[in-house]
């Protein structure tokens, strides 16, 4: 008896669960954009890092050499930027605000 009031709470439970992954649509990004909104956020933040630091310019130095060491490792770890891109970016970001 116990077994069998187990198995049916599995299959209800299995049912449910089959709906609702069913009923769920994900959308989901392509990768364009993705690195075009994650380095759209990577300006961002430099740029309201640069601001925050404006009165002090050695601190704003230290600020900006600790994001884009940051960066560089965070780049080094996402699939989306191969190395060249990398470079790219951090070089731009390196830029930014001068």
């Amino acid at each position: 008896m116990e077994y069998l009031l187990a198995l049916a709470l599995s299959a209800v439970f299995t049912v449910v669960f089959m709906y609702y992954k069913k009923n769920k649509t994900t959308f989901v990004k392509p990768a364009a954009v993705k690195k075009d909104e994650l380095i759209q956020s990577y300006k961002d933040e430099l740029l309201e890092i640069l601001e925050a630091n404006k009165q002090n310019k050695e601190l704003q130095f230290q600020e900006r050499i600790k994001f884009i060491k940051k960066v560089n490792y965070e780049l080094s770890m996402n699939v989306f930027f191969d190395e060249v891109e990398a470079k790219d970016l951090i070089k731009e970001l390196s830029g930014l605000g001068k």
